[in-house]
């Protein structure tokens, strides 16, 4: 399993939120297994996403699809904003 947190900025959180949700919803969601989504609390507009996917490999495929950088672009994402970094978890709990 991998997860691949995203972050990046966005012109509109309400109008990414309704791209997002299509093309996840699509053949460039299919590999994605769960997801959560953040909003900064001082700018609503920084978001970062946490994505699963059953390998990197997938995570990958997905992520540097050729059809992506338009359908983002499109969602009002600003391009120069974007970290992408892949995990392994290594721990968790709770209190």
């Amino acid at each position: 399993m991998t997860t691949v947190f995203i972050k990046h900025r966005v012109a509109d959180y309400g109008a990414w939120k309704v791209e997002y949700d299509r093309v996840h919803g699509g053949p460039l969601g299919a590999a994605c297994r769960t997801w959560r989504i953040w909003r900064g609390q001082d700018d609503p507009n920084l978001v970062f996403i946490e994505e699963t996917y059953d390998s990197r490999e997938l995570a990958e495929a997905t992520l540097n699809h050729p059809d992506l950088p338009a359908e983002i672009a499109n969602a009002g994402v600003d391009l120069s904003s974007i970290r992408i970094d892949y995990m392994d978890e290594v721990d968790s709990g709770t209190h």
